[in-house]
């Protein structure tokens, strides 16, 4: 499995967001990091998951990251523009 960076795009293998997108927004340890979508993850509230429930996908959100590390100010939408962006639908259920 593909080490896990702070904006890498992964979709969820397993648990109620099965199939969705997600950004990682943090690292919490080996096995945990902290997502967001923008959309019902928010970037105030981002979910913890395992790495053993996730897919790494080879995209990277250059962007999210860059602002992540350095602390400037994310909003949802920035997170949706990027997914969309790079062709991850974050409205699935709509």
């Amino acid at each position: 499995m593909n080490e896990p960076v702070i904006g890498t795009v992964c979709t969820s293998r397993a648990g109620r967001d099965k199939g969705r997108a997600f950004v990682i927004l943090g690292i919490c340890d080996e096995n945990h990091v902290l997502l967001c979508d923008g959309e019902t993850r928010r970037v105030e509230r981002p979910k913890k998951k395992k790495l053993m429930h996730l897919h790494i996908e080879p995209c990277h959100a250059d962007e999210i990251g860059k602002r992540v590390t350095e602390g400037a100010s994310l909003l949802d939408a920035d997170v949706r523009k990027a997914l969309n962006r790079l062709g991850y639908n974050v409205n699935k259920g709509n």
